[in-house]
C-alpha cells in the first residue's frame, strides 16, 4: 500500500513544479516581502539546489494535509532552507509601512540615500517587479480601503458570510467550488504586523484541511500568507489575486489525488 504522505509530497512537487515551469506567474505578484525574498534565492541557485529545495519544500508543506505533527528535524531542515541569506531590508525586503516610515525621517537625500549610507546596494535597493514601480508610488494603502476592496471582491467570489472577530481578524464563510470556506484574515496597519494575514479552512469532498496557515503560498513553501507589500497602487490587482488563492484552495479537496490523505467527516 502506498504511503498516503509520500502520494501528497509528488503532488506537491508536481504543483511547484508547474508554478515554476511557468515561470512563478502568481508568486511573483504577491505583495509580500518574504515571498519576494524566496524567488530572488531560488534563481540564484545551481538547478542541484534548486531541486533538493523544492523537495525540501514539499516535505514539509505535506503536513498540511495530514494528522500527523510535523517532525522537528522537518522544521529544522525547513528553516535552514529558508533562511534566504543576504536577502533583507532594503527597498525590496522590507514591508511597506516600515519603508513609509522610515522615508519620512530620510532626510535631504530619501530613501535612496538613506540605504547608500547604509550600504544596502545592489538588489536590495530595486524596487520588486510587479508591486512597485517606483519609490513615488510607496503609499501603503489604508486598511479600511483594504477591507473594503477585499468585501466587494469575495461578495463577487463566494458571497460569505462576514463577522469581525476583534483585533483586527475578520472571518468570511461561504461555498465555493463545493467546498465550504472559513476564510480568516487579520488586517494591521503596525509596523511590526503584515498588512493582511489570511488562512482557509476549506471543507469538501469528504476532507477537511484546517492546519494553520494553509494558504496558496503555504502549499508550495513559499509563504505564510503574510502580506506587507500593499500599496494604493497595487491593492486592487493583489486582493484579485487573494481570490485567485481562495479559489485555488477551494479547489484542493477535490484536486488532491486519491489515497494521499485521510478522509473525514464534514
Amino acid at each position: 500500500m502506498a504511503d498516503p504522505r509520500a502520494i501528497v509530497v509528488g503532488w506537491l512537487r508536481n504543483e511547484f513544479a508547474a508554478e515554476r515551469r511557468d515561470g512563478f506567474p502568481r508568486l511573483k505578484r504577491v505583495p509580500d516581502s518574504r515571498v519576494v525574498r524566496f524567488l530572488d534565492h531560488f534563481a540564484g541557485l545551481s538547478p542541484t539546489d534548486q531541486s533538493e529545495l523544492a523537495a525540501v519544500l514539499a516535505d514539509w508543506s505535506s503536513y498540511h494535509f495530514s494528522t500527523t505533527p510535523i517532525p522537528t528535524s522537518t522544521v529544522e531542515q525547513f528553516t535552514r532552507a529558508t533562511a534566504f541569506p543576504g536577502r533583507s531590508g532594503g527597498l525590496r525586503y522590507t514591508g511597506v509601512n516600515l519603508l513609509a516610515g522610515l522615508a519620512k525621517g530620510a532626510g535631504p537625500g530619501g530613501l535612496d540615500g538613506w540605504f547608500r549610507t547604509r550600504g544596502i546596494t545592489g538588489l536590495a535597493s530595486q524596487p520588486p517587479e510587479n508591486l512597485l514601480r517606483d519609490i513615488a508610488d510607496l503609499i501603503p494603502v489604508k486598511i479600511p480601503t483594504l477591507r473594503r476592496l477585499v468585501k466587494t471582491a469575495f461578495a463577487k467570489l463566494f458571497a460569505p458570510n462576514v463577522r469581525e472577530i476583534g483585533d483586527g481578524i475578520w472571518r468570511y464563510e461561504g461555498m465555493l467550488a463545493e467546498s465550504s470556506l472559513k476564510l480568516m484574515i487579520r488586517y494591521s496597519g503596525s509596523m511590526g504586523r503584515p498588512q493582511l494575514q489570511y488562512q482557509v479552512e476549506v471543507r469538501g469532498n469528504g476532507r477537511v484541511l484546517a492546519a494553520p496557515n494553509l494558504c496558496f503560498e503555504s502549499v508550495l513553501g513559499a509563504g505564510f500568507g503574510g502580506w506587507d507589500y500593499l500599496t494604493e497602487e497595487n491593492a486592487v490587482p493583489s486582493v484579485a489575486l487573494l481570490c485567485e488563492f481562495v479559489e485555488y484552495v477551494a479547489r484542493l479537496p477535490a484536486r488532491l489525488p486519491e489515497g494521499c490523505c485521510e478522509a473525514k467527516d464534514e
